[in-house]
């Protein structure tokens, strides 16, 4: 099965253009944000994750307030790093054992077995996967869409530059979807990307006719 990286900045709109892909193409996907909300619930990380923040990143329900978190450690570089070291390996050890068992497994009609991460050339984990695809937003609209969900200018700018920039993602992929947030645009982009800048891929997995 095709295994592909799906990546982008922050808002650059790569989870709606996967709900794109997923619309045309029978698709297998690990949303490794959804992947560390549950290993924050573990209790081994949870419980050292309060120790370096604080119990004040606990809500009511006793588990952690992601919104605080974010809070907290993208205000400071340091504990941001710090944080990370103690809930990425995990996450990308996890990630790769996903990815190897999609490669062993048979396909049961799913064409392609994506994972959608934001930090896949953070974590240097690209070369686990068949193609890196980049979600790349035009100028400006990244922003804005923080700055709609209620961060400040400064905080929106410190949201982005906890990244790789945009730009860098977009040289590194193999394949590069730029979105205007225009969703009809955007289904037409993901749609040329499927069928025609994936389809030697995805002939060689047997998921496409040799004569097309």
């Amino acid at each position: 099965m095709l295994t592909i990286g799906w990546t982008g900045g922050v808002c650059a709109g790569k989870t709606t253009a996967l709900r794109c892909l997923g619309e045309i193409a029978a698709l297998e996907v690990l949303d490794a944000d959804a992947l560390g909300h549950h290993l924050l619930r573990e209790e081994g990380i949870r419980g050292r994750v309060v120790e370096l923040l604080g119990a004040e990143v606990l809500g009511a329900d006793d588990e952690l307030d992601r919104g605080a978190v974010g809070l907290r450690v993208f205000a400071d570089r340091a504990l941001l790093e710090r944080f990370n070291a103690l809930v990425h390996p995990p996450l990308v050890e996890r990630i790769g054992r996903a990815v190897a068992a999609a490669r062993e497994r048979p396909p049961r009609g799913r064409e392609a077995f994506v994972v959608d991460a934001a930090l896949i050339y953070e974590w240097g984990i690209q070369d686990l996967f068949d193609v890196v695809v980049a979600v790349r937003a035009v100028s400006g609209l990244a922003l804005r869409r923080l700055r709609e969900r209620g961060l400040d200018e400064d905080g929106a700018r410190r949201r982005m530059a906890a990244q790789l920039p945009a730009q860098s993602k977009a040289r590194r992929a193999d394949f590069v979807v730029v979105n205007d947030d225009d969703l009809t645009a955007l289904r037409r982009r993901v749609r040329f990307l499927w069928e025609h800048q994936l389809y030697e891929l995805r002939r060689e997995r047997g998921t496409v006719d040799d004569d097309g």
